[in-house]
């Protein structure tokens, strides 16, 4: 796994690999105990109360997998929008080699040094502007995630079922499509999961016609 770790300077390439289904955007190199396969270098300018690089950038990972966690089953980022960052989402984190977070409705502590949520959302921002191909590659983890996700969330249809799944895995896998990925190379856990993914391929060649 960690020679799929990419140079700064080359193309962001997404694996169907265990970390990318399981973590999505969050994806590290050794089974998740490496380093992040898919990292924002950029670093924008830190908010006063939280000088320091290491734990700005970490703050900015922190904002992302809080709004990420209050828009599941999306996998474009949204930052427009809070939608209860902070109060419904991951609350906290830290570790061996990592430092000591915390989130609030006000924003993300490291190490009791606040960033507040519009100066996260906004640097976040910026540095998808800046930097499109790790967004993209972001994004795309995601939707590989999710769609391996509730592939396997939902038993395999029953006869009778009025209710299906396949809409939104339908629209995941078109997201893949739109974000250079294939989604035809996920192992396929059930019907719904296989029909889906094939609907969204078919969907996402439709539009480019």
């Amino acid at each position: 796994m960690s020679l799929l770790a990419q140079p700064s300077d080359a193309p962001l390439k997404v694996p169907v690999c265990w970390s990318v289904l399981y973590h999505g955007a969050d994806a590290r190199a050794d089974r998740g105990r490496g380093e992040q396969l898919f990292p924002h270098r950029y670093v924008p300018p830190p908010p006063p109360k939280l000088p320091d690089e290491r734990g700005w950038l970490a703050a900015l990972d922190f904002a992302e997998d809080a709004r990420r966690f209050n828009q599941a089953g999306r996998a474009v980022l949204d930052l427009t929008q809070r939608d209860g960052a902070g109060s419904n989402g991951p609350l906290g984190s830290g570790g061996p080699g990592r430092p000591s977070i915390s989130a609030s409705s006000r924003g993300v502590e490291v190490e009791r040094r606040l960033a507040t949520w519009p100066q996260l959302l906004r640097g976040r921002q910026e540095q998808r502007d800046l930097e499109p191909d790790v967004a993209r590659a972001r994004d795309l983890a995601e939707a590989y995630h999710y769609l391996d996700y509730y592939g396997r969330v939902y038993d395999e249809p029953e006869e009778g079922d009025t209710w299906s799944p396949i809409p939104l895995i339908r629209r995941l896998a078109e997201e893949a499509c739109h974000l250079g990925g294939d989604p035809a190379q996920l192992k396929t856990h059930t019907a719904y999961m296989r029909d889906g993914i094939a609907l969204g391929i078919s969907d996402a060649g439709d539009r480019r016609l």
